[in-house]
């Protein structure tokens, strides 16, 4: 995996540094900026991937499941932008600086890089992905205005804007919930079993919550289904402004949902449960023009620090954790279950 990242911060240097001299280069004012832009975005992209890979070195994020799949890709790409990059900068016209941009750009937009964002950066990924969506429209915006060949240049152009969005669309549609945006329980899964692996390797403790939204089902009955569904986004909003930008938010199913919690213990996994019944109850919820009032219920599990914990022990263990929280009156936080100290 440190291969992997070292890779990304040498492909994003060197996208950094073609803007840099294609800046240097450019007799078009207006488009110099544009690449002065670009270059001062790939430099942010290259802080980003180094301070994943010293986190990962101090043995802070997973291994991604399919970690040689995406060493493959990488090592495509850079062998791709190595020979697109060896050329004289100098020499080139403002249409072929803009055709080396779009080209450099195509590259760059294997979905590998996607999955590493949201595997090492949960929290953040929609801010990554938005912000990466933006340095690509931006080029296109100006293939469109400045290239000599409308035609042609307006064409890969938007080609290479729909690629990006076809693949983002893909990706929503594996591992996203697509009424609330969250990871659905298919992406929670595979993710929770990433961690799972981490937390075995490096002796991190590990937590899982399950949010169950009380009484929903009068919600529905009494409103209809459109305004539970405009209930359940709300409440989706509430638990990502509660948790951590490290923590991990999906809908799990229905209405309930769940939160994976890296490095947490006992007290801190409980606090992270009063967070969420504070932060859901204090939501304004807008049900179709009905304001509702929502609370939930949340079971708590964790694997303590130097044990290993299953997907499945963690998941079942904060299900029992729910369970007593409803049985008690809902509207709170069950125990916090270690399952290791369950394990026989």
């Amino acid at each position: 995996m440190q291969d992997i990242l070292d890779r990304c911060i040498e492909l994003d240097t060197a996208a950094q540094e073609t803007y840099r001299l294609l800046a240097e280069v450019c007799a078009d004012p207006e488009l110099r900026k544009t690449f002065e832009r670009m270059s001062a975005e790939e430099w942010a992209h290259v802080e980003w991937w180094t301070e994943l890979r010293d986190a990962y070195a101090a043995g802070l994020l997973p291994i991604p499941a399919d970690e040689d799949q995406m060493r493959t890709a990488v090592n495509e790409t850079s062998a791709h932008m190595g020979k697109l990059l060896a050329i004289d900068l100098n020499s080139l016209s403002t249409d072929e600086m803009l055709e080396l941009a779009i080209r450099m750009e195509f590259f760059m937009l294997d979905p590998a890089f996607g999955e590493l964002i949201d595997v090492l950066d949960p929290g953040l990924s929609s801010h990554h992905r938005d912000a990466y969506s933006r340095h690509i429209l931006r080029l296109v915006h100006e293939i469109e205005t400045r290239h000599s060949d409308h035609g042609l240049a307006s064409f890969l152009a938007r080609v290479l804007a729909r690629t990006y969005r076809d693949q983002e669309r893909l990706s929503v549609l594996a591992a996203r919930d697509p009424l609330t945006g969250l990871y659905n329980r298919r992406g929670f899964y595979g993710y929770l079993a990433q961690w799972c692996s981490w937390s075995d390797r490096y002796g991190h403790s590990i937590g899982v919550l399950v949010v169950d939204v009380d009484h929903f089902k009068t919600v529905n009955d009494s409103l209809g289904h459109p305004a539970g569904d405009e209930a359940l986004c709300a409440v989706g909003i509430a638990l990502r402004d509660a948790v951590r930008t490290s923590d991990l938010v999906a809908r799990y199913g229905g209405d309930e949902f769940a939160v994976l919690a890296p490095e947490t213990s006992a007290d801190a996994l409980s606090i992270l449960g009063q967070r969420i019944l504070e932060g859901v109850r204090a939501a304004n919820i807008d049900a179709c023009g009905a304001p509702v009032e929502l609370t939930v219920s949340v079971g708590a599990a964790y694997a303590a620090a130097g044990k290993t914990a299953t997907p499945e022990a963690l998941l079942s263990s904060a299900d029992r954790s729910l369970y007593e929280a409803k049985h008690a009156g809902r509207d709170r936080c069950g125990r916090a279950i270690d399952v290791t100290a369950e394990t026989p």
